[in-house]
């Protein structure tokens, strides 16, 4: 061989050790299992920075990020919640009616008999009605529509008829802390969402429990065959989506001091939204909460826009329409994208030499 050729090889292989290097890594970052989550936060950026360019005294002030937060905080945990219900291939529409119900509640007995268990009560009221349709589903096999459709006229009616219609007032004032004031720099309801969001983070990518709600929303047979514990599954998904609810349910009521059974009034279809948005299939078995949390700020950041630009409510709620529509159209054409790549790709694989 050549000096020049040799040069050549060594150039060469100097390119391929260069590819296989940071250059590959950056290009799998953004082509790579997270590039839906990296598309969602490069529209997140690129609205901010538009909103903030046309509305600079409303928009880009601390006051409104301030503002945002506390928001994007309390949708977090309620699309966190909808995400276990939709990994196990279904969904809760009674989150909403479920946050109404803990709200008022947790304020009865808040101011009866104290803060802490008015808190515990609020909260485990959602657990109690995630239970419901866990069993609904799981042990009763009712459709996920018509299970939560029931809970959602249930709870909501229930709360009504306990207070009356009325709001729940009088609230103490420490109860601010779980969402009113502030821990430290930071508002309590933001800290409150990244306390859930590391806890369910956790369970889901460190635990069996979670490997198996992400096995049962794959394949509920082939789970069945293997001797997973399902319907068990199946409840603890829901527990958890109506124990998230009640939760923020609290903090909410915490906002505002009061106890009202429309606090949560259309919650229910935005967590959906955000949590298909941000990468949850419908269906189940896949989804991470990275994708939750910009698909959160994705939403948050278009809803505040729409506020700051005096949209009128029935146009967000068209819009907002819109969001939810596009999110499924998206996730199916995610999956027909996958699944098609897998077929043509199926041709060209190398078979596995026996050793």
């Amino acid at each position: 061989m050549s000096r020049s050729e040799g040069a050549g090889v060594n150039a060469s292989t100097r390119v391929e050790r260069s590819d296989t290097g940071f250059g590959q890594q950056v290009r799998r970052f953004f082509t790579g299992s997270y590039r839906t989550e990296i598309r969602i936060l490069l529209v997140v950026l690129l609205l901010v920075v538009l909103f903030v360019l046309i509305y600079p005294e409303q928009f880009g002030t601390l006051r409104n990020a301030e503002n945002m937060s506390r928001y994007t905080a309390v949708l977090f945990v309620v699309a966190l919640g909808q995400m276990f219900a939709l990994l196990v291939g279904g969904f809760d529409i009674s989150v909403g009616a479920t946050m109404g119900l803990a709200s008022t509640i947790g304020a009865i007995v808040m101011v009866n008999a104290g803060t802490t268990l008015g808190v515990v009560a609020g909260v485990a009221s959602g657990a109690v009605v995630g239970v419901l349709n866990g069993i609904l589903i799981g042990v009763c096999r009712v459709s996920p529509f018509v299970a939560t459709l029931g809970t959602m006229t249930l709870v909501g009616g229930l709360a009504d008829f306990i207070t009356g219609g009325k709001s729940v007032s009088g609230l103490p004032e420490e109860f601010g802390w779980f969402g009113r004031f502030d821990w430290g720099p930071i508002p309590s309801t933001v800290g409150i969402a990244v306390i859930i969001g590391v806890l369910g983070w956790v369970l889901l990518s460190r635990t069996r429990a979670g490997l198996n709600i992400y096995a049962v929303g794959g394949s509920r047979g082939t789970s069945i065959l293997a001797g997973l514990p399902v319907v068990r599954i199946e409840v603890l998904a829901y527990a958890l989506c109506g124990t998230l609810a009640g939760v923020a349910g609290m903090m909410l009521s915490s906002r505002v001091l009061i106890g009202q059974a429309a606090l949560g009034s259309g919650y229910e279809l935005t967590a959906i939204a955000t949590a298909v948005i941000g990468g949850v299939a419908i269906g189940g078995g896949t989804g991470r909460i990275l994708g939750v949390v910009f698909g959160v700020l994705l939403l948050s950041v278009i809803t505040t826009g729409m506020n700051i630009a005096g949209l009128s409510e029935f146009i967000q709620r068209m819009l907002t329409g819109a969001v939810l529509i596009i999110a499924v159209l998206v996730d199916q054409f995610r999956g027909r994208g996958t699944a098609r790549a897998s077929r043509l790709a199926k041709p060209f694989r190398r078979p596995v030499k026996s050793s």
